[in-house]
């Protein structure tokens, strides 16, 4: 009986040593299977490179009406503090004492106001021009996130000084009904407000300006700080937060001037001014829920915001859009190892792939080299080579006897000895 034994254990031992020959000789064609629990499937998202930073919202303009003392007689303020006035409101009247020289001064101020209203729609028709070219350009072209900033930063210089237009316009108007009423030689003249809003200061000492009225323009100010310029510029979109919910906007400026005197060893602050987009009435249309962002944050559904009051002095959030990508191919973090992934093919067999990243948002990152949505890639990947086969935990609730039957006895045979000759 101990020569069966003897002979049972040197074949088991010919059996084992062979096998580890032919695995670890030089060259050799068996296949070195690599054991894969851990893989994710590379996935399209809509990827925000964003940045915040705090804000407050104040009125666009501020506008002084001012009284010549030369001119006439005052006589009565037809507001106070806190009023709310239209363009065309009468703030005060006055008895002019020489009504032919202010006749002269009012033409003269339309004058004036003529040639800013020609030189702004020159300005406006030129600007308009600009916009049509860049935004052809953008459709014509791949996806440019530089020429959409420029596009949106032309519009909101577009309505800035469309704006500055209507006042001008409202302004020749008052001058023009003010030389109506001294031709017909009225006593009296009043002086209208030239915008909408609400009346901050009256100065019943007569002190210039007598009047000083908000208008009821809104707008964003904010504090960059330096290292901020970098990357923050002109014409970026942004969503304002705040108690009433969310609005889109856009950074329509950023001064070029320091806020306080330049010091050495003192870093600089500049402010920027965010114009909300179609004035206050536009809800943010900025989608979180399809969205990964720099900070992580999931989004929530948002109730209607459109007739919330915005607060003259309320702080607010401004979330600032640097990239965005739509679609984006993504996998997360892991899946890289020194600048490869490794892709789990049809076949059996590990790909060796070099991958090109965008963004990186958090623990996903964005490839824009060759990759398909879908694709099967290995999650921490370790001493893998090109090329390998690879297999899998055995999920016993998806084996079927149907389909252990299609498989000829060859084929399991073949099955077995692979496993048996892997490592």
């Amino acid at each position: 009986m101990n020569w069966k034994k003897w002979t049972i254990i040197i074949f088991i031992a010919l059996f084992v040593a062979v096998n580890f020959y032919l695995i670890f000789k030089k060259d050799s064609e068996i296949a070195r299977s690599k054991y894969i629990d851990q893989w994710r499937l590379i996935q399209k998202q809509n990827l925000v490179l964003t940045t915040e930073r705090a804000g407050v919202v104040t009125s666009a303009q501020e506008e002084y009406v001012y009284f010549q003392h030369g001119a006439g007689e005052f006589e009565q303020f037809f507001v106070k503090k806190g009023d709310e006035v239209s363009s065309g409101t009468p703030l005060f009247s006055y008895s002019p004492r020489d009504f032919e020289a202010a006749i002269e001064q009012f033409e003269a101020e339309i004058k004036r106001l003529q040639l800013e209203q020609e030189a702004l729609e020159d300005n406006i028709s030129s600007l308009e021009s600009i916009e049509m070219s860049l935004s052809t350009a953008v459709k014509d072209e791949e996806e440019n996130f530089t020429s959409q900033a420029t596009v949106s930063n032309i519009e909101a210089q577009i309505y800035e000084k469309e704006l500055q237009l209507s006042r001008i316009e409202a302004e020749i108007d008052k001058y023009e009904e003010l030389i109506s009423n001294s031709r017909n030689h009225l006593g009296t003249l009043t002086v209208e407000s030239p915008i909408s809003g609400t009346v901050k200061e009256i100065s019943h000492e007569l002190q210039n300006p007598v009047v000083t009225i908000i208008s009821s323009d809104q707008h964003v100010k904010g504090i960059l700080e330096e290292e901020d310029l970098l990357e923050i510029e002109e014409g970026m979109e942004v969503v304002v937060t705040g108690s009433f919910g969310k609005k889109d906007g856009v950074i329509a400026k950023i001064a070029t001037t320091p806020e306080a005197d330049p010091k050495v060893g003192v870093k600089s602050e500049y402010e920027y001014i965010v114009e909300f987009e179609e004035g206050l009435d536009q809800e943010s249309g900025y989608d979180e829920e399809d969205s990964t962002e720099e900070n992580g944050k999931e989004g929530e559904v948002e109730e209607d915001n459109s007739e919330r009051v915005i607060y003259t002095g309320s702080h607010v959030s401004v979330k600032m859009i640097k990239k965005e990508v739509e679609d984006a191919l993504t996998l997360p973090n892991e899946t890289n190892r020194l600048g490869n992934i490794y892709v789990l093919k049809g076949d059996g067999t590990i790909e060796k792939r070099q991958v090109q990243t965008g963004i990186k948002l958090n623990d996903v990152y964005e490839i824009t080299s060759d990759a398909e949505e879908g694709e099967l890639v290995i999650y921490e990947p370790t001493n893998i080579r090109n090329n390998t086969t690879f297999f899998t935990p055995l999920e016993f609730s998806e084996m079927r006897k149907s389909a252990l039957k299609k498989l000829g006895k060859k084929e399991i045979f073949k099955s077995v000895g692979r496993g048996l000759l892997s490592r």
